[in-house]
């Protein structure tokens, strides 16, 4: 039975959603339809989780191995056999390890983003699922005891964001790391996708569409969309899981870009967290062999 012979291992809100769209359009790339299976994350979970909406993400997770085995079914005669969930580096601690063993020492892609802009991301994720009700600065706040009660990762915006310990794991445990740096995938999503087809050994010369950035956030302008993005409401999340199946994510995609604003956020939270962020950005550097001038 097929299994993947790589994996986009994250993180959330830094480009993995793009990296999947992307590289499945190579012939001689596979992935399941199924983007964020999250079965080598959710072994070391405790279900359920219990932040607003989280249900929502913890019945679509993959929680045993011959589910996931399913998934890669009829993808054997592609050359690369993908997988791309979003935490698997936020959870290196155990899903790491479990790859190794599972997958062996596959080609793994990490896509990183300047850590205080991947916060406000995952912020307005989570905004724009009418799941996050309170303000930047207070969310921020909060975080440590939403955690401690058992909240889904994607509520950890600051701790998401703290790559080097993550990286370090993966660098330790698998032979072939490739990082995406999201500013860079963003300024030439071409440039950066041809680099992953020379890392995977595929055919560099294959052109692919790139002009879609997927994974919008933010709060909805109008009713219609707010009630669509409502993950609380189970006929609103039907219908958006309905819309999803009948029209392209691209054209979705183009929807969210003209639906979706967020505020600018406060110049004295982006300073504080520049300054909780220092240190780490940092220790990546020195794993990296490469300033992010660009983050700074």
């Amino acid at each position: 039975m097929s299994l993947p012979n790589f994996v986009i291992a994250g993180v959330a809100r830094c480009g993995t959603t793009s990296l999947y769209y992307y590289l499945k359009q190579h012939p001689e790339i596979g992935f399941p339809n199924k983007k964020e299976p999250k079965y080598f994350s959710s072994l070391g979970q405790q279900f359920p989780h219990n932040g607003p909406g989280d249900h929502t993400v913890d019945k679509v997770m993959v929680q045993n191995l011959e589910h996931y085995q399913q998934l890669f079914q009829g993808l054997g005669s592609f050359k690369r056999i993908g997988e791309a969930s979003s935490d698997y580096l936020y959870f290196h601690r155990h899903s790491a390890a479990r790859m190794r063993r599972v997958l062996g020492d596959v080609p793994i892609i990490l896509c990183l983003r300047n850590p205080v802009d991947r916060a406000y991301s995952a912020y307005n994720n989570l905004v724009r699922d009418q799941r996050e009700t309170l303000d930047f600065a207070k969310a921020l706040a909060a975080e440590e005891e939403r955690l401690a009660n058992n909240w889904d990762w994607m509520w950890a915006y600051k701790a998401g964001g703290l790559y080097a310990d993550q990286v370090s794991t993966f660098l330790n445990t698998f032979s072939q790391v490739k990082i995406v740096i999201f500013e860079d995938l963003k300024q030439d999503a071409d440039a950066v996708v041809q680099e992953l087809f020379a890392f995977l050994a595929v055919d560099e010369a294959v052109p692919v569409d790139t002009s879609t950035l997927y994974s919008h956030s933010g709060k909805a302008k109008n009713r219609w969309v707010a009630f669509l993005s409502n993950r609380e409401n189970p006929l609103a999340f039907a219908l958006r899981r309905i819309a999803m199946k009948l029209a392209s994510r691209s054209v979705l995609e183009r929807i969210a870009s003209r639906s979706l604003e967020k505020e600018e956020m406060s110049p004295v939270i982006r300073e504080e967290l520049k300054a909780y962020f220092h240190s780490d950005v940092e220790r990546l550097e020195v794993l990296l062999g490469r300033k992010l001038e660009v983050w700074k």
